[in-house]
Parts: structure tokens; C-alpha cells; sequence
């Protein structure tokens, strides 16, 4: 692999002094070869397999071919060996080599974006990041070998790729608009076996579906839900994560509605691949969002650290969550300061149980409950034995005990919440 440093360096000294030995820069060549396989074997000893060992795989591949055809070249030079020809020589071009060099810095630039977006995060978002950084190394062990055909005119074939994302641009308006494209198959139920055939219109053989799986996570229509204990307090923590919007063509990134828990604190977060710009005075980013057929209304999110995304937390979060419990699609809108857009378009199929999955963690009911339904509950547990004290409409300790004892009795979670499952099985109609 080509360090952004030696590969500027190397680009300077390619235009600079054309004489080098060439036996040399082979040397050279080759010795980043290496390390870049001890690097490849690392990580297929890491990952017995799934998406990441494939790609993984595959650049190793690339990288072995590379190897054996510059060998075959020195031997050939030196007169060890007449070089075979199976793979004919090409005239060496300079200029298409300097600019293959430039494409190389780019790669390895996103490789390192795509490291420390791996190095910030964990669980599923983590292993995302990481099969980002395994397809850039295999562009970029494809792109060696581009470059050692055009510097060293050795012929090399090299595996087509997928063209370059670019976001499509509405001229209107300047937005850069996320949705699944035309082109993606949907996979049946039984096509894969982590398929939730409840959704059967929903494409599970996504890579985010298949390392969910691998990892022990739940998926649930259009969502994986992973579950954990926070390291702080060992309370627990849920993550689910919406990718109806991915785009496995996003090496910068990737879309997705993320709804959590951490640490009892409860979000619901837009993130997409580009790096924002927010305003600085209000650190939030000026948000239109559209549920369903419902005309659209705005709103401002918190930015993210990472100026990749904005998001809702607390009260705001569990709001968000209850209006879009039962709806099929949000469409968001988040524009930049200096006005340009990113939109995405969600299908939220599989939801309710994302979303259950984070109250339940954080404590709260997805169910949009008034004084008058608290009151009746509370009455409910009174007149059942599970004494709730005075029916005044106000959730407080003694209506949290009454509900976790009755709670305990029916075999359910003892959260002392009035959550949906509980409200059924109380016989309360809501």
C-alpha cells in the first residue's frame, strides 16, 4: 500500500528524474507489495468470513499477481529468464502513471477517513466502516497494478469497477438526493437466511444485513437492531440502524436513519456521507421532514461531532420516534448554512420494534399516553391488586412499582412502564 507521503514524494521524484533505475523502483514496488499482504493477511485471519474477508480476498489476489508479474519482469531484465509472455508488455506512459499515482493519494486518503470513522464508533456502524475500508484497499490494490502497467509498461488485466458515486443534483435547487437506485435487486425472504419475512420487499442481501447477521444482531424489515451494556454502568444499549437509503457505491460513507439508547439517553440521527457545514452560532442544521402524505414541516437538529449527520436527542428523540411508529416513509431534508441539501427518502418497515427495543432501554413508551390514559391505568392497577396510589394522571414511583409488579406477574419485561405490550395485556384499549 502507498502511504500518502511516500506516494507524493514518489510522484515528484516520477516527474522529476525520469532516470531512475528502473530494477530500483521494482524494489520498491515490490516492497510495498509486501507489506500491503502482511497488512491483507491480518485482517483474513480477523474475519473468517462475510464481506469484509471476501473483499479482503479478493485485494490479496490483486496484490499476489502484481507481485509474481513485476518478479517475472526483474528476472526478465536480468537475464535469469526469458519473460513470459502470456501477458504481453505495453509501452510505459508517464502521464497516465502520474495521474493513476494521484487517483492512489485519493484512495488512500479515504482509506484513512473511512479508519477513523471505524476508530469512532462500534458494533454494527463499526463493521460498516470497516468493509468501506476493505473495498478502498481493493481499488487501491487494483490501482497498483494500473500503475505498474502505465509506469513499467507491464500489462496487467485489471478488474472492472463500479463507477464513482456522485450524488444526483437537482439543479433547482442544488440538493443532493440519497435514494436506492433503480438498478438494486430485492431480494426474496428465502434468497438469504437472515431474510425477516415479514418485509418481503426489502433487499437483505445489502452487506449491512448480512454483517448484522454475522455478528448476532437482530434485523427487522428494513433496520438491524443491536443490543449491548454500556461499559460505564452496564446499562443497556440499543442501536438500530435504517438502511433503505444505502448505497454500497458510497465509499465516502453512508446514509441511514440510526434511531438508539446510550447511556439512558434516548436519539434519533440523520447521517449521510458528506461533511457538512452547520451553523456555528446555533450548532444545529435547519431540518424539512415529510411523514407519509403529511405536508411537510421544519424543524433544526443537533449537528453530530463528526459533521456527518444532525439528529434529535431526549424528548425531541422519543417525540420523533411515537410519529413515526406507525408511519411507511419519512423524507428528510437537512441544508447546509451555505444552502445546499442532502435529502434522503426512508422506508420504514420494521420499525415499531426498533423503536420499542430503544424505549424499552431508555425507559419510556411509544405510545403518546395523556393524564386521562394515565388515570385510567392507574385505576386499572388499583382495582387489579397492584396498589398505584392515588389516580391523579402523574407516572411517579408508586405507578412504576404497581406496573413492574404487574408486569412480573404476567411474565413481561419489569420496566414499570405502560408500553404497548403491557396496556394489552392489562386490557386497556389504546
Amino acid at each position: 500500500m502507498l502511504p500518502k507521503p511516500l506516494a507524493t514524494l514518489l510522484l515528484c521524484c516520477t516527474l522529476a528524474t525520469p532516470g531512475l533505475a528502473q530494477d530500483s523502483d521494482l524494489d520498491s514496488e515490490l516492497s510495498r507489495i509486501e507489506t500491503s499482504l502482511a497488512e491483507v493477511d491480518a485482517t483474513l485471519a480477523k474475519y473468517s468470513g462475510g464481506l469484509i474477508h471476501g473483499l479482503a480476498a479478493a485485494r490479496r489476489e490483486a496484490l499476489l499477481l502484481a507481485r509474481q508479474l513485476i518478479e517475472n519482469q526483474q528476472r526478465a531484465e536480468r537475464g535469469d529468464a526469458p519473460l513470459d509472455v502470456t501477458i504481453p508488455a505495453t509501452k510505459p506512459d508517464p502521464k497516465l502513471a502520474a495521474q493513476i499515482l494521484e487517483d492512489m493519494v485519493a484512495a488512500q486518503q479515504r482509506i484513512d477517513l473511512a479508519l477513523s470513522d471505524a476508530s469512532e464508533t462500534t458494533g454494527l456502524v463499526q463493521a460498516v466502516a470497516r468493509s468501506r475500508v476493505e473495498t478502498e484497499r481493493l481499488s487501491l490494490a487494483q490501482l497498483q497494478m494500473a500503475y505498474l502497467q502505465a509506469k513499467y509498461g507491464i500489462a496487467i488485466p485489471v478488474a472492472d469497477m463500479p463507477p464513482a458515486t456522485t450524488p444526483e443534483v437537482t439543479p433547482q435547487t442544488g440538493s443532493a438526493q440519497t435514494a436506492r437506485t433503480d438498478t438494486a435487486q430485492t431480494a426474496e425472504p428465502g434468497t438469504v437466511a437472515w431474510a425477516d419475512a415479514r418485509y418481503p420487499d426489502v433487499d437483505y442481501t445489502l452487506a449491512p444485513f448480512e454483517l448484522a447477521n454475522r455478528d448476532g444482531g437482530r434485523i427487522s424489515g428494513w433496520w438491524t437492531i443491536e443490543a449491548s451494556r454500556a461499559p460505564i454502568d452496564d446499562s443497556p444499549q440499543i442501536t438500530a440502524i435504517n438502511y433503505s437509503a444505502y448505497d454500497a457505491r458510497e465509499l465516502s460513507g453512508f446514509t441511514a436513519l440510526v434511531a438508539r439508547c446510550i447511556e439512558g439517553e434516548s436519539a434519533l440521527i440523520f447521517v449521510q456521507n458528506d461533511y457538512l457545514v452547520p451553523d456555528l452560532q446555533r450548532n444545529s442544521f435547519a431540518m424539512t421532514l415529510r411523514i407519509d402524505d403529511q405536508a411537510a414541516r421544519a424543524d433544526r437538529w443537533s449537528a453530530l461531532t463528526t459533521n456527518k449527520g444532525a439528529g434529535l436527542f431526549g424528548a425531541p428523540a422519543q417525540d420523533m420516534m411515537r410519529a413515526l411508529y406507525d408511519s411507511e416513509r419519512v423524507f428528510l431534508r437537512l441544508t447546509e448554512k451555505n444552502g445546499r441539501h442532502h435529502d434522503a427518502l426512508f422506508q420504514l418497515a420494521g420499525q415499531r420494534e426498533a423503536f420499542d427495543a430503544v424505549a424499552g432501554a431508555c425507559g419510556w413508551t411509544t405510545l403518546s399516553l395523556s393524564g386521562d390514559d394515565r388515570r385510567a391505568i392507574q385505576k386499572l392497577l388499583n382495582a387489579g391488586g397492584f396498589e398505584a396510589g392515588a389516580a391523579d394522571g402523574q407516572w411517579g414511583p408508586g405507578s412504576r412499582r404497581a406496573m413492574a409488579a404487574f408486569q412480573a406477574s404476567e411474565g413481561l419485561p419489569e420496566t414499570g412502564l405502560p408500553d404497548r405490550a403491557t396496556l394489552r395485556k392489562l386490557g386497556y384499549e389504546f
